[in-house]
């Protein structure tokens, strides 16, 4: 009789597959609880993955070793190509290929470990760059285990050749009229020119073109002119008088006579209006703060992006150097806006304003100015019936000009010993369209009596002249001959809507009205490729005019800006790049300049800001040692904001000995030092200042 135990029959065989299946099921379930032996299992798992990581650790580190070695004697190798081409230029690609090989071979110390198929490949087809490729593998000591036998160790560099380099680069050249002025025996343009010829033969050697190096010029004085630059469009300009500066020193009269403050006068209208006179391309700063900015015409901004822009530097502490403090405190000091940021940020304001300046009056032709006291008995009224008793007004330049401590205003034009200037020859009273013009003068009187009440054209009066309302007293600089002055400057005759210009003031020849433009430099040339092109626009700088560094200087930024109103340079997503490098130099014999001006009532010379009583450079500065100041700040944050684009700047001082420049020059370069900082005395030292800079751009370099 048989016993069975546990499915299994004693001394005989199992008694089924199903007991079978059972019973390896049970003993799975045993071995599981059972912890005693999972240590080994864990050990060898773990093990593997120690080996692994260690293993590859080691051949990591033995591959980048290999591949740092490699790649400083591919850069060694190119560099020592680049050398050798340009000192045996009848040296064949084979044969510069060949040395570049040995070279590399000679100075590469892990030769060895590259697998057999290795190989390098120099590129010579670019006139500006050598290119150096390898391709090969390295095998693993330790990886292999996991299946990985090789890396990969594929590398290319690229280098600059001597006397090429891409670069685009601007020349923000000072044309004041100071470099009329001799150093020793040469004209200071004179020796400018020399310099830039200098800088270009180091740039193009003998070539007369380059596709790596892109050259603009910015003259600049107290004005820039890129509306006469053969790479301006009319669609950057204000053409519709919807700028907040555009018109805004003049005042509009419809064709009965009548103030419309409700219309702008276009500056456009007035050169059309004007026989002879032609834009010759000078335009306003945008107002304040845009005129410091790279931002495109008709483009938009936010009040946080605006007020972001001017914003103090977080990255300036006080342990920094003297020029980050100098930097600092001009973004620091910065006045407030003068237009609101609603208005700011209206789309008209990216546009550019043409300059067009009042018809002065000056005392310069005698029939226009007397001091006579029989000039000022004329009586009667025009056929509009207005009265006309002695309209005359002062001359600021009158050499009498504040006999007795009385002014124009405090009783009749009859006073002797006053220079006065007469209407009667200033708009031509023969002509045909003087009683309106003696209507204007007549209602602005009947204002300031309280007459009539017209609250917008006296508004408009009183920001003419800043310093006084429109009630106000005081000297003829100061009250109401102030503002005489300045309603006669403000008329620009009525308008006529069937020509479409205005009659009365600038259509007819007028001895005293000298130019809508003064002072307007040669225009900007933007970025060209062309050595001829460059040397021609140098040839044809000349000097005239004051100093704004800081206009000039922002203009030279919108040249290398791929944004409009000049689109020559290489911007963000364009090919090849970050191959680029961006450069100005900026070049001055003076300091910032703002002329005050006797001669008129407005406070200053004009300049790209207008005038000083128009405050346009922000709140406060309403006078021109202000303007002048702000003017020195303002250059300081242009900088800044190109040095932070990654643009390299170059300052260059000739002939000058001025703390004050000095101090702001090294603050705006992208060093205090040479080759970015140069104290040129003479005309040979300039000629360095250039060739060193020009080195500077061009220098061997390794650039990717």
């Amino acid at each position: 009789m048989l016993v069975e135990k546990a499915g299994v029959a004693v001394g005989g065989k199992r008694n089924s597959k199903s007991t079978r299946a059972r019973y390896l099921t049970v003993t799975a379930k045993r071995f599981a609880k059972d912890r005693s032996g999972n240590i080994v299992f864990l050990f060898a798992f773990m093990a593997t993955v120690l080996f692994l990581f260690a293993g590859g650790a080691v051949d990591y580190s033995r591959w980048n070793a290999v591949r740092a070695d490699m790649v400083e004697s591919m850069d060694a190798a190119s560099l020592a190509m680049a050398q050798l081409a340009a000192t045996n230029p009848d040296l064949t690609e084979s044969e510069l290929k060949d040395y570049g090989r040995k070279f590399f071979e000679a100075n590469f110390n892990y030769e060895s470990n590259l697998e057999p198929g290795w190989n390098i490949v120099f590129a010579l087809g670019d006139e500006a760059i050598i290119g150096t490729c390898i391709t090969g593998k390295i095998d693993t000591y330790l990886l292999g285990v996991a299946g990985i036998k090789n890396l990969n160790i594929d590398k290319c560099v690229e280098i600059t050749k001597q006397g090429s380099g891409r670069v685009e680069l601007a020349l923000v050249l000072d044309v004041t009229g100071s470099m009329d002025n001799k150093i020793d025996g040469v004209k200071k343009i004179e020796s400018l020119k020399d310099a830039v010829d200098t800088l270009l033969d180091v740039l193009y050697g003998s070539a007369e073109s380059s596709e790596n190096i892109k050259i603009g010029v910015v003259p600049f004085n107290a004005n820039v002119n890129p509306g006469g630059s053969s790479g301006w469009s009319n669609a950057w300009a204000d053409t519709g008088a919807a700028a907040y500066y555009h018109g805004r020193r003049f005042f509009h009269v419809d064709k009965d006579g009548n103030v419309d403050m409700d219309t702008k006068v276009n500056h456009f209208s007035l050169y059309n209006t004007t026989p002879g006179a032609d834009w010759q391309g000078c335009v306003e700063a945008r107002p304040y703060p845009l005129d410091e900015l790279d931002i495109p015409p008709g483009g938009s901004m936010s009040s946080t992006d605006l007020n972001a822009y001017m914003a103090v530097p977080g990255d300036y502490s006080d342990e920094e150097n003297d020029q980050e403090e100098e930097m600092y405190d001009a973004f620091n000091n910065a006045p407030a806006y003068s237009v609101s940021s609603s208005e700011l940020t209206n789309s008209a304001n990216f546009n550019w304003v043409p300059v067009f300046l009042p018809d002065a009056a000056d005392c310069n032709n005698s029939e226009d100015c007397e001091s006579d006291s029989s000039y000022y008995n004329d009586s009667g009224t025009t056929s509009y019936g207005t009265p006309w008793y002695g309209y005359y007004f002062d001359d600021p330049d009158g050499d009498d000009y504040h006999v007795s401590g009385r002014s124009i205003q405090e009783s009749s034009y009859g006073q002797n010993h006053y220079y006065f200037v007469n209407d009667n020859n200033y708009t031509h009273a023969g002509n045909a369209q003087f009683d309106k013009y003696a209507k204007i003068v007549h209602y602005f009187r009947q204002l300031l009596n309280d007459d009539v009440t017209n609250d917008d054209f006296k508004e408009f009066l009183t920001e003419l002249s800043i310093s006084t309302g429109l009630n106000g007293s005081g000297s003829a600089s100061h009250g109401r001959g102030k503002q005489e002055y300045l309603l006669r400057m403000a008329y620009v005759g009525w308008w006529d809507p069937v020509t479409l210009t205005y009659k009365g003031k600038y259509d007819t020849p007028n001895s005293s009205y000298i130019s809508a433009e003064v002072d307007c430099p040669t225009p900007i040339l933007p970025l060209t490729n062309v050595r001829d092109d460059i040397e021609d626009h140098i040839d044809l700088l000349y000097p005239n005019g004051n100093t704004d560094i800081a206009h000039g200087a922002a203009w030279g930024w919108r040249v290398l800006s791929k944004e409009a109103p000049f689109t020559e340079g290489i911007g963000p997503g364009d090919q090849d790049y970050e191959k680029w490098q961006k450069a100005v130099v900026i070049m001055t014999d003076g300091e910032n300049v703002v002329g005050s001006d006797n001669n008129t009532h407005y406070g200053s010379t004009q300049g790209q800001y207008g005038f000083a009583i128009e405050e346009r450079m922000g709140v406060g500065k309403d006078t021109y040692w202000e303007m002048r100041d702000e003017l020195d700040d303002k250059l300081l944050r242009v900088c800044h904001r190109m040095k932070a684009e990654g643009y390299l700047v170059y300052t260059i001082m000739f002939g000058l000995d001025s703390n004050s420049v000095r101090d702001m020059f090294k603050a705006c370069a992208t060093k205090p030092t040479a080759p970015y900082f140069h104290d040129a005395v003479d005309g040979n030292d300039l000629e360095d200042a250039f060739g060193d800079i020009a080195a500077d751009l061009v220098d061997l370099h390794i650039s990717k």
